[in-house]
């Protein structure tokens, strides 16, 4: 048990209703009036205060109210100078959106300026209106994949260099040739490696290949899907060859604790339906009547046997979206009253 962890979805946009409407505009931060920095900096700070383990930041660039929102990598940095124990992590970073082998520098680089708390996260990328706005190609989703698989294999080439070499990688999509990555990670072999996804026969199979962590969504944390998911990158390892309980298996999600039911009522109306985006229309909605299979909600004992219901799926990770937010009562609650039982 001592082996979970708990950690904080960092709001690096907001997402409250605009004016004279009842919808949020993100459904991760839809208490968030407006971004600003102080606020979302006491948020990662009092994360740390409470004892949680990581922080993670998003990577997009225009999601949220009026589009505002702080670049992944950035926060990340500044974050590694404000902080101190607390684990940094990109939840996750768009392949297409950084050339592999400078990624595999950048993390270096934070990994060694943050004494070993960097956890990379990374993915194929899925958010067209991002790629049309910056002028980046928007690839069918097999070549965005591909493009991962070989990123991640692009980074671990360099990584994997001693003092004084070079790395060289010819590939289909990418090639590095005399690459040099020093210094390199203070972590060994490199920082661990976070992929999300859920497609079953190509994103599970690269994770049961090339990932530490297999990180889930809203749409997927449900019980039954997590078992499902863990079963198909457990045959997915036999296939490849390795070691199933090499990989770690992690629950993104949003989380409302409290013992208030009329503010547990009033997150749920602004928290559902959920239906919002585009990728997921092969989905079902996440409404009141099931909000409880996806999300850990409730008071602290019922969010406690929702985690516990989880671990015996194979999770080990808790990425928590507080959707209270700016209000911090919510995780402070969380952190005394539900984490301890699992510590």
């Amino acid at each position: 048990m001592s082996d979970v962890t708990f950690e904080y979805n960092v709001p690096v946009f907001a997402g409250a209703p605009d004016a004279g409407d009842d919808e949020p505009v993100h459904r991760d931060t839809p208490c968030y009036d407006a971004l600003d920095w102080e606020t979302t900096k006491k948020g990662i700070l009092k994360a740390e205060e409470l004892g949680f383990d990581a922080a993670w930041a998003p990577d997009h660039l225009m999601l949220g109210r009026d589009n505002a929102e702080y670049e992944a990598w950035t926060l990340l940095s500044a974050m590694a100078g404000f902080t101190d124990e607390i684990n940094l992590g990109s939840l996750v970073l768009c392949n297409d959106y950084r050339n592999p082998a400078l990624v595999a520098k950048m993390a270096a680089t934070l990994d060694v300026v943050s004494d070993g708390r960097l956890e990379l996260g990374l993915g194929a990328g899925w958010h067209k209106p991002e790629y049309d706005a910056y002028g980046w190609e928007y690839r069918d989703g097999f070549e965005r994949l591909m493009r991962l698989d070989e990123g991640i294999r692009v980074m671990k080439e360099m990584w994997g260099t001693n003092p004084g070499e070079s790395a060289t990688f010819e590939g289909d999509r990418f090639q590095i040739r005399d690459a040099h990555c020093e210094p390199g990670p203070v972590q060994d072999p490199h920082p661990p490696i976070l992929v999300g996804g859920q497609g079953e026969e190509v994103t599970l199979k690269l994770v049961a290949k090339l990932a530490d962590v297999w990180n889930t969504d809203v749409f997927n944390g449900d019980v039954a899907t997590l078992e499902q998911k863990i079963s198909v990158i457990e045959d997915h390892c036999d296939t490849v060859g390795r070691d199933p309980d090499e990989i770690e298996y992690s629950w993104d999600g949003h989380v409302v604790c409290t013992r208030d039911e009329e503010k547990l009522n009033r997150m749920l109306d602004l928290m559902t339906p959920i239906q919002f985006e585009e990728e997921y229309t092969d989905q079902p909605d996440i409404t009141r009547e099931n909000a409880d299979e996806y999300f850990i909600m409730g008071t602290p004992e019922e969010c406690a046997e929702a985690i516990e219901r989880r671990i015996e799926a194979g999770v080990t990770k808790f990425m928590g979206w507080f959707v209270d937010f700016p209000d911090t009562d919510g995780m402070e609650l969380f952190a005394d009253e539900v984490v301890p039982q699992f510590r």
